[in-house]
């Protein structure tokens, strides 16, 4: 080849390699050495998940523990953005999120974040030693893992005698300070031997909650009122209570009780067509729904479907004689329960009386599937 020809096509090459090392250099890198970009991910925990809502629980499970700070330390390394992982909130992960995680793995003090179902990321001291627990959802559960250690009231809709007989007993003392499901008589709590620092709720808000945060007391609201949503609330506040591991035994004997349950079903019920529909009705005229006490119950039991009003704001919906929406439902059978008369007296027949007139339209009233 003539040498000119050939200089002339080398420099071409060189020109040709140097632009390609210019548009890698751009894009930062080759394809086999590129850097690890940083991400961002804004996402907030799942509240029907079941997991731990504490800020710092990176990688989203129920338990705070070294995994946690290993993949915060992975976050500061690529410099990387996790929500969940940002233990204090302050929009950066770094050496201060991995100090508090390891500060609440290790049962200290220090403040941190957990997730409200009412007001996000919100801060708590940790951990929490005096708190007041709102209705059963949430008191039951809290005995359980061995809360009451560290409670200093509670309150309970007037009718729930049987949870407040076994209150009552465990603290040989009234310390039940509330009128209704969601309010806190404040002139009560003012009475109370020892003023709790924190009141847990499992609704979105009480009623006069402007009034108690007034006084110095957080209102902490956690999703009590649901299965799986209630699976992360007893896992988070056991947690803020320092009582982890207790909350997580609690989770998981649930768990499998559930499980347990729906092998059984499984088993027993091996097509839909062995399954009924249902609606389920309490409290004289009201029809409880997936959010309430008895559906899941039904549906747990092998029902095929169950009225579901999870649109609507409260656990039940209220009616009246003829309503179109429930005459129109197509249950198979219809369950009328209460709880009713186990601490005190109650005549079961008269209690019937006023609530069965408002069942007669019904298409399984009229079928004969009217189950009290």
């Amino acid at each position: 080849m003539d040498r000119k020809i050939l200089i002339i096509a080398v420099a071409a090459v060189l020109i040709v390699a140097a632009a390609a090392i210019a548009v890698v250099a751009a894009s930062g890198g080759g394809n086999n050495d590129k850097p690890d970009q940083p991400t961002i991910d804004n996402s907030e925990f799942d509240e029907e998940s079941g997991v731990l809502l504490i800020y710092g629980n990176a990688n989203k499970d129920g338990l705070m523990d070294s995994a946690d700070a290993s993949a915060i330390e992975v976050l500061i390394a690529s410099k990387s953005y996790a929500k969940v992982a940002d233990a204090n909130q302050d929009g950066v992960i770094d050496s201060s999120d991995l100090s508090i995680v390891n500060k609440m793995i290790n049962h200290q003090k220090t403040d941190i974040y957990y997730q409200d179902m009412t007001d996000g990321p919100t801060k708590i001291g940790y951990p929490v030693t005096s708190f007041m627990g709102i209705h059963q959802f949430v008191l039951i559960p809290m005995v359980a893992i061995g809360g009451l250690q560290y409670m200093d009231g509670y309150t309970l809709h007037p009718n729930g005698q049987s949870a407040a007989t076994m209150l009552e007993y465990l603290y040989e003392t009234e310390v039940n300070v509330n009128t209704s499901y969601n309010m806190v008589d404040v002139e009560k709590l003012s009475n109370l031997s020892t003023k709790p620092k924190v009141i847990l709720t499992y609704s979105s808000s009480l009623s006069n909650e402007n009034k108690i945060e007034k006084s110095g007391i957080q209102v902490v609201h956690l999703q009590f009122g649901i299965f799986k949503g209630s699976m992360s609330a007893v896992r988070t506040f056991g947690f803020i209570l320092n009582l982890a591991d207790a909350a997580n035994e609690y989770v998981q004997f649930i768990e499998d009780v559930v499980k347990d349950i729906d092998a059984k079903i499984i088993s027993k019920l091996g097509s839909d067509s062995d399954r009924k529909s249902v609606m389920c009705g309490y409290m004289t005229n009201c029809i409880d729904h997936s959010n309430g006490s008895y559906v899941p119950m039904a549906i747990a039991a092998g029902a095929r479907s169950a009225f579901d009003g999870t649109d609507m704001d409260n656990n039940y919906i209220e009616f009246n004689r003829g309503d179109e929406w429930i005459t129109a439902y197509n249950e198979d059978y219809f369950f009328y329960m209460n709880s009713w008369g186990y601490t005190d007296h109650v005549d079961q027949v008269e209690f019937y009386k006023k609530s069965a007139d408002y069942f007669t339209t019904l298409r399984s009233y009229n079928a004969g599937n009217f189950v009290v």
